[in-house]
């Protein structure tokens, strides 16, 4: 089976350059490129693992089958946040509207509220914080990664991503993780997140 796997490389140069604050042109070309080459490796892991047979029970362990499969996770966990992150940066900052700003109100209280706990799980990550949807439960919930190959738990559905993983942050910000987040957060694009809540 051929991979679907798509470098969006172009589209989100073509979306946030000049658009992206206190986030330096360096620093998104060097996001853009990481990611790029998470995605081509993605694309390598899934069609290696496809054309070779699994391994027999006895031989799995410490197989390279399970390296691959160790890394297809990361790298596809890795370039879906990427996309995530890149697809709500280059706004306007501001205030959420419609659905979205009604559901960040149920279920944080007010959107000052939502800043903060979000702000704070952005924080407390070495790697990524994610505003998610529970399918099960309606609510919105923001979780963390950590260490760097965790993911959101299963059943919900990214709407928003920060990454926190050094190279976000390190040539514009230095060691003020703090100062990172604040400006990633004053530039959001809204649109774009409550765009996302429809697809759901």
């Amino acid at each position: 089976m051929a991979s679907t796997i798509a470098d969006c490389t172009d589209l989100f140069r073509k979306k946030l350059l000049g658009k992206t604050g206190k986030i330096s042109e360096k620093t998104l070309e060097m996001h853009l490129g990481l990611y790029a080459i998470q995605v081509r490796r993605a694309k390598e892991l899934l069609s290696s693992i496809e054309k070779d047979e699994p391994p027999s029970e006895d031989q799995i362990g410490g197989s390279p089958f399970r390296a691959r499969k160790l890394d297809l996770s990361y790298c596809l966990s890795a370039a879906k946040s990427h996309e995530l992150y890149f697809h709500v940066l280059g706004g306007a900052g501001g205030s959420p509207q419609g659905t979205l700003r009604e559901w960040i109100d149920r279920d944080f209280g007010s959107l000052d509220r939502f800043l903060r706990d979000l702000r704070a799980t952005a924080l407390a990550s070495d790697s990524w914080a994610w505003t998610c949807l529970d399918q099960a439960s309606g609510r919105l919930i923001n979780l963390l990664g950590d260490p760097r190959g965790a993911v959101p738990f299963w059943g919900s559905s990214p709407l928003l991503a920060v990454d926190m993983e050094d190279h976000a942050f390190l040539l514009d910000f230095g060691w003020d993780r703090a100062a990172y987040v604040d400006s990633l957060l004053g530039q959001l694009d809204w649109e774009s997140v409550g765009r996302l809540l429809p697809l759901l």
